[in-house]
């Protein structure tokens, strides 16, 4: 095989994966929207194809059937929140990297509601997630752990697990509140919001 046939034949295959990488994509959005729509007993496999004009065989080839899409939709809402949370580790400063984590959380709640409530909703009254597949969702808070220890004195840096759940409940508390429409207006929930978070951080002198 020449390079210019190589060469080629990379590019075929590398345009190959980004489609393929393009549609579970797409499929995986559609099942999230259905989820949050239409509710849990609306998830079928037959159900995410007709949301996007595709074959049932086409869910089957990515993931196998129901369950491995529920999966892949599981991790898939998980993942993107652990990027929200690592988009900010390029500020150094480990308080105002913090500052930025707390805000990242709820712009991703806000902004991709359906993920949000496959990650923390509906979901879980379909479909129980593996046990492995939970470990490997979680490790999401991991990178907003390791913040918050940073913003710790020594003595207090064992407590960072701890505190990074009860920081993460207040987060959580007052951001499905919000996309529940239980809390007057975006401005008087993003105020809450960061006085709930605030509440903890002063509590436990993070970033103190």
């Amino acid at each position: 095989m020449s390079t210019c046939d190589a060469s080629i034949l990379g590019d075929v295959r590398a345009a190959r994966m980004a489609m393929e990488t393009d549609t579970r994509a797409l499929l995986l959005k559609a099942a999230a929207v259905v989820l949050t729509e239409e509710g849990p007993s609306a998830l079928t496999v037959r159900r995410v194809a007709e949301r996007v004009n595709a074959s049932t065989k086409m869910i089957y080839t990515h993931f196998g059937g129901k369950d491995g899409l529920l999966e892949a939709l599981y991790l898939h809402s998980f993942a993107g929140l652990t990027e929200a949370f690592k988009a900010q580790n390029e500020e150094s400063d480990p308080v105002l990297r913090l500052d930025k984590m707390v805000c990242a959380y709820r712009t991703f709640a806000l902004s991709e509601p359906a993920l949000y409530n496959v990650m923390f909703g509906d979901l879980g009254r379909a479909w129980e997630a593996p046990i492995e597949s939970r470990k490997q969702a979680w490790t999401s808070f991991e990178t907003l752990r390791d913040t918050v220890r940073l913003c710790m004195s020594p003595a207090q840096a064992a407590e960072a697990g701890r505190i990074t759940y009860l920081l993460w409940a207040a987060m959580h508390g007052v951001v499905s509140l919000e996309l529940r429409k239980l809390i007057g207006g975006p401005d008087g929930g993003e105020h809450l919001y960061q006085l709930a978070a605030a509440a903890v951080r002063q509590a436990h002198q993070v970033g103190q």
